[in-house]
């Protein structure tokens, strides 16, 4: 039988990870000494086998403890002896002490957010990935609109409930009604976030932008109360007093709908590149919404009414600070994000 002390002695000598692991096979490995000694009390009587057995156990045991700690010393060493290879000297002067920064995206999303929370807005980001039903449907677009076709939207391979593909939203309406059902009426919501297109990309195009969309749902609202609220909200956002007007468009969700221009903030409405020379910007959609979103979201457009407005957010930041290509916000360049960091 292997002897315990002599074993522990050998232990003791071991002075490296080639040794220890030599140690383990010779008397604790599956084909070793250890091994071969509970293999051979098969051939012994019950009684001689109860009482070897317990001290092949007890060896087994002592052994497979006293190797561990061997195990872990080492490894200890080994780690130590790396953080001291890899020892900083803290005294040494930092390469490069600047602190990172929002994107400029990031920073001017954030501050919208701040003036609609001044208004008292709920913000909510929603989910990019939705139902079809969710983002045409719901808000009064048939399917057999163009927007609803591969051209115009992007399709993913995953499937909803009812077997149709999902798609990445193509404006933050796609949970209008699920907002209305969550928060309840009546309610001010705010909700920014990524939307996508199946879009050719120039100056003023992009597959994925920022987008927001903003809504009021309440009784008796008027547009009056509607052109107000604009005046304010986009006179806090470009940080100017700035005039609007509203020019009678369609789009499915509302009745009537508006294309929104604001006087240009760069020249103060005189003309300029950016406005080319007409003093008048075009930021947004905007108008009442349509009493079949209403109905959607399981109310009584009789009783309750409201205005809904998208925006770009990217076409903001272009206009607030006089750029003239959105790409610039996503093409990587590190000499336009640090000019405004």
């Amino acid at each position: 039988m292997i002897e315990l002390k002599h074993a522990l002695w050998e232990l003791e000598k071991v002075t490296d990870a080639v040794q220890l692991d030599n140690f383990f096979q010779i008397y604790l490995g599956k084909k070793w000494l250890l091994n071969e000694e509970f293999k051979l009390l098969v051939a012994l009587s019950p009684e001689e086998k109860k009482d070897k057995g317990a001290k092949l156990s007890d060896i087994k045991t002592q052994l497979t403890t006293a190797y561990e700690l061997k195990n872990q010393i080492f490894a200890m060493d080994q780690i130590n002896a790396q953080l001291e290879k890899d020892l900083v000297d803290i005294s040494l002067d930092v390469a490069d002490d600047r602190q990172g920064s929002y994107s400029l995206l990031a920073k001017v999303r954030r501050e919208i957010e701040e003036v609609y929370k001044s208004m008292w807005f709920v913000i909510d980001y929603g989910h990019e990935i939705v139902t079809k039903y969710e983002n045409f449907e719901s808000v009064n677009i048939p399917l057999s609109h163009p927007a609803t076709e591969m051209h115009d939207t992007i399709y993913l391979n995953q499937k909803d409930p009812s077997w149709q593909n999902l798609i990445l939203r193509t404006h933050n309406s796609a949970h209008q009604i699920e907002d209305i059902k969550k928060y309840g009426v009546p309610l001010k919501l705010w909700s920014p976030g990524r939307v996508y297109r199946f879009d050719s990309m120039d100056a003023s195009h992009d597959v994925m932008f920022q987008y927001a969309e903003g809504m009021v749902v309440d009784k008796n609202v008027s547009i009056a109360q509607f052109k107000d609220t604009m005046q304010k909200l986009l006179s806090g956002i470009l940080w100017k007093s700035i005039t609007i007007r509203l020019r009678p468009s369609y789009f499915p969700f509302v009745e009537p709908g508006f294309e929104i221009d604001a006087s240009c903030p760069i020249c103060g409405a005189k003309g300029c590149s950016l406005c080319k020379g007409s003093g008048w910007i075009e930021l947004l959609w905007a108008g009442m919404i349509h009493p079949n979103v209403i109905k959607n979201a399981w109310l009584d457009p009789k009783e309750w009414s409201g205005f809904a407005r998208g925006i770009g957010v990217s076409r903001l930041a272009a206009v607030r600070y006089g750029i003239k290509d959105i790409r610039y916000f996503t093409n990587g360049d590190l000499r336009f994000a640090k000019s405004f960091a």
